[in-house]
C-alpha cells in the first residue's frame, strides 16, 4: 500500500498498532492459541482442537488467564 501525504511519516504512522503477541502452547494435553500479557501470564484466545468436548472445559475458555512456568527438558 502506498500513502501519498504532505505530512511526515511519523505523524501518519503514529496510530498504527502493533499486532498482539500470539503463541501456540500445549495446556492440559490440548493446543491453545494464547496472547502473552506478561512474562509468565497469557490469555487464551482460541482452542486448536476438533473435539467438541474440549470447548466445554471451563479452565480453557477464551479469555481465561493462565500462569505458566517454562519447563526445561534434558536431551537423552
Amino acid at each position: 500500500m502506498i500513502i501519498w501525504s504532505i505530512f511526515p511519516e511519523e505523524m501518519v504512522m503514529s496510530n498504527v498498532v502493533s499486532p498482539p503477541d500470539y503463541e501456540e502452547i500445549e495446556c492440559s494435553g490440548m493446543k491453545c492459541l494464547v496472547e502473552k500479557i506478561g512474562p509468565r501470564q497469557c490469555r487464551v484466545v482460541r482452542l486448536l482442537t476438533t473435539d467438541p468436548r474440549d470447548y466445554l472445559r471451563t479452565e480453557l475458555q477464551p479469555g481465561t488467564i493462565l500462569t505458566y512456568e517454562p519447563i526445561l527438558k534434558a536431551l537423552s
